[in-house]
């Protein structure tokens, strides 16, 4: 798991709006990025957005190769930018979301000088990149990320996963957040692949890239691979996709199953998160089959007495980190889990775990997916925001909400109390997922907030 010798790979390329970009002129923008940032002081903190990918990387090697820290915003709208930029004045990117009434020094209008040696760009292993994660609640919090500690995943990834060959990675999800940072841009780069720099945002587009690419890694979501299930355009190009990555949540075992079966190629589960990054993976080609989870090389998993995970980990260099999980550890070290522990809620006196109540609920032929949420009030109560199957909604025209609801308490009665069954229910043509593929708490509270 040694990563000192990580480098950047001279076969690494990128592809911007279906131009190439080799490995030299890369090398170049970069150094011509650096002789921006001859004012900044050794070790500034620099906010860092852009949608672009090749743009993005540009701007992140030349501020990590001078020494210098860079904060990843999770979007680019106005409110998090400027809230971020409150923190550290220094911005490079796309300021185009920036409200004119941020003060804040921007590094793109910065006067250049003679472009740096290129021969003097060497892989980053001091500094860090910080990323900010407001996960479900919504409270921003800093996640700080070393160099040498992005560089063991890297490591990790190129020993857990053969890519005997030159990928083109195409990717769903941004490079803002850290699955999409290192499985979309800095291992392909390490390892000398292709890196398509648009964030791709609808299957077709995927499809018409597939036609002029001989090996394709495709790096996705849940959500978006679910959706993908529904009306698989992939099919007909199926045969370049060679790897298919799904990280950010979990994937429905119905959905890794049609997936398997679409595109005769499993999608690789990766389980983990920004605090810890890739903890371990599977691959799922049939949903009865409750496959279990295999730690990545360097990560050890035990339970504490209240069976939480806890990791060890020599890609952290932490030992007893406490995970929000709750699981079931084989003697060879893979691990089932069962739920969530911050999911794990009572019910007048009444144990409950909300991801255990979904993942019943999505086992009966009507539901395609399900989130249940506790609805802020002096009793607790559970609600279920639920996407129907095409049956389902002929069900729910036909007979009305509450036939269809009584149909799914009966089927919650058969595992679980009565007290503990959803009291509201809203029936949607689709989760609300935002543009990194999460699901807002508040968002599905506000499904509640008025009656019907």
């Amino acid at each position: 798991m040694v990563a000192s010798n990580l480098k950047f790979h001279p076969d690494a390329a990128f592809v911007v709006a279906g131009q190439p970009i080799t490995h030299t002129q890369f090398f170049a923008d970069i150094a011509a990025y650096q002789s921006k940032l001859t004012a900044l002081k050794a070790g500034s903190h620099v906010v860092l957005f852009h949608p672009d990918t090749y743009q993005f990387a540009v701007r992140l090697f030349a501020l990590a190769c001078s020494g210098h820290n860079v904060i990843l915003p999770p979007n680019g709208q106005h409110e998090t930018l400027s809230l971020l930029l409150a923190q550290s004045a220094f911005f490079a990117g796309d300021a185009t979301n920036i409200d004119d009434d941020v003060l804040f020094t921007n590094l793109e209008h910065s006067l250049g000088h003679t472009p740096l040696q290129t021969n003097r760009l060497q892989w980053p292993t001091n500094t860090a990149v910080i990323f900010y994660t407001s996960g479900s609640s919504g409270q921003s919090k800093p996640i700080v990320k070393p160099w040498r500690v992005l560089n063991r995943e890297l490591a990790v990834l190129s020993l857990s996963f053969d890519l005997p060959r030159q990928f083109t990675f195409l990717a769903t999800v941004s490079h803002q957040h850290i699955y999409g940072l290192l499985f979309r841009l800095l291992w392909p780069l390490a390892k000398g692949h292709i890196i398509d720099s648009e964030q791709i945002q609808y299957p077709e587009h995927i499809a018409q890239r597939l036609k002029n690419i001989r090996y394709a890694a495709l790096v996705s979501s849940p959500a978006q691979l679910g959706r993908l299930c529904a009306d698989n355009v992939l099919i007909p190009e199926r045969d370049k996709i060679k790897w298919l990555f799904s990280s950010g949540g979990p994937l429905n075992n119905e959905h890794a199953e049609t997936l398997f079966n679409q595109l005769a190629r499993p999608a690789t589960q990766v389980f983990g998160s920004t605090e810890t990054g890739g903890i371990a993976y599977r691959q799922v080609t049939q949903a009865a089959v409750d496959v279990p989870w295999q730690p990545f090389n360097g990560n050890y998993l035990s339970l504490n007495h209240e069976g939480r995970l806890m990791l060890d980990s020599a890609i952290l260099e932490q030992s007893n980190f406490p995970l929000d999980d709750r699981a079931l550890i084989h003697k060879n070290g893979q691990f089932k889990l069962l739920g969530r522990i911050d999911r794990t809620i009572k019910i007048e006196e009444k144990r409950l775990n909300l991801d255990e109540l979904e993942s019943y609920l999505q086992s009966h032929d009507w539901v395609k997916e399900v989130k249940v949420v506790v609805i802020p009030a002096k009793r607790v109560q559970i609600g279920a925001v639920v996407v129907l199957s095409d049956e389902a909604n002929k069900e729910l025209e036909q007979q009305g909400k509450l036939a269809v609801n009584r149909a799914l308490q009966a089927h919650l009665s058969n595992r679980f109390e009565r007290i503990c069954l959803p009291r509201k229910w809203r029936y949607i043509d689709a989760l609300p997922f935002n543009s990194q593929a999460k699901l807002s708490l508040k968002t599905l509270e506000q499904y509640f907030a008025k009656p019907e």
